[in-house]
């Protein structure tokens, strides 16, 4: 859900998106105010942001591997922390034999 606001009387509207409704792009879609019972159409605008970081392990450092959190535990495996590269437990590093 989202809130912008109504173009008749300017209240906050939060934008009601049961069932999937109104999140395609390019559809005009319509709503009803809850404040004045007019009813308003809207547009879907998506936008991404992407943050970057980065990833020496994919250029020649070691991995950071780490035991995941898992339950039950005999399925954690290791992740680095830096990639998200996964493998299994070995017997030393605490897996079951």
């Amino acid at each position: 859900m989202s809130d912008t606001n109504c173009p008749y009387c300017g209240e906050e509207e939060e934008i009601n998106h049961d069932d999937g409704y109104g999140y395609e792009e390019g559809d005009m879609h319509q709503q009803e105010c809850g404040s004045c019972g007019k009813t308003f159409t809207y547009f879907t605008e998506i936008h991404f942001t992407y943050r970057t970081k980065k990833a020496d392990c994919l250029n020649g450092a070691e991995h950071d591997y780490h035991k995941t959190a898992t339950y039950p535990p005999e399925f954690a495996r290791l992740r680095c922390k830096t990639c998200d590269d996964e493998k299994p437990l070995t017997h030393t590093e605490g897996s079951k034999p």
